[in-house]
């Protein structure tokens, strides 16, 4: 594994979570790159498995993480974030099979329990996987889910799902999914975002510092959609005082 490589992965990963890259100075030194390897390793799978726009492409690239995890678990790493993860037994082999069958979930959910429905089995995979990485218990899979719908905002509204929002929602507004993308969608973004933000627990206190830190700031981001401040992550400030708020609630 080169720096350079690994750096450029974390880098994709901050750009789209830099709450994260605030967040490390609560997490031990000795346990950095770790947090690092799987806070990239999840964007990258994100992005394999929600924003590819051909399907095509999705099927290879789900297909290769599917069968990078699985090298994973027998001890080979692939790619440098799975490199940085060797010799961790964890449940790899069930987020292979989750990477490989959650673009066959239906896309277009009837309402909110739908939408979670839809990314509970990748969700669960991914706390077990962590539970294991960081010696700790398993966050709810709901908590991973709510991460990866809201995760899947905004920029999958223009998108054939429709970023996932419920249809419930879409008929309550009057709206079309063409008309998501537009000023006229923020008070079913809003909507959205209570939903989502009530999936949330106040705090996971045996959950792993990751897991504490992610489901806090993407209750900040809610609360912040929900108010009709749009997608721009919280200040620097106002992250980092809620990041030692998230270390300190073990």
């Amino acid at each position: 594994m080169t720096r350079e490589a690994f750096d450029h992965h974390v880098g994709k990963w901050h750009r789209r979570e830099p709450e994260m890259a605030l967040a490390e100075v609560f997490c031990p030194a000795a346990e950095r790159q770790r947090f690092r390897a799987w806070g990239a390793l999840q964007f990258e799978l994100r992005e394999a498995v929600f924003e590819l726009s051909d399907p095509r492409v999705t099927a290879v690239k789900t297909s290769w993480w599917a069968e990078t995890l699985l090298a994973l678990g027998k001890g080979q790493g692939r790619h440098p974030l799975t490199e940085a993860l060797l010799g961790v037994a964890a449940p790899w082999s069930a987020l292979a099979r989750s990477v490989l069958d959650t673009p066959q979930q239906p896309q277009r959910p009837g309402d909110g329990e739908a939408a979670l429905a839809a990314m509970r089995p990748l969700a669960q995979a991914i706390a077990e996987v962590e539970a294991a990485l960081f010696e700790a218990q398993p966050a709810a899979a709901d908590v991973v889910a709510v991460h990866l719908l809201l995760q899947r905002l905004p920029a999958g509204l223009s998108a054939e799902d429709a970023g996932r929002v419920p249809l419930h929602l879409l008929a309550r507004h009057q709206l079309r999914s063409s008309d998501l993308p537009s000023a006229g969608s923020e008070p079913l973004l809003r909507d959205w975002a209570v939903e989502l933000k009530a999936r949330l627990p106040a705090r996971l206190p045996r959950a792993c510092l990751y897991r504490r830190l992610r489901c806090a700031f993407d209750g900040a981001r809610l609360q912040r959609l929900a108010g009709g401040r749009g997608f721009a992550p919280p200040s620097a400030l106002s992250t980092v005082w809620r990041g030692w708020r998230a270390a300190r609630s073990r």
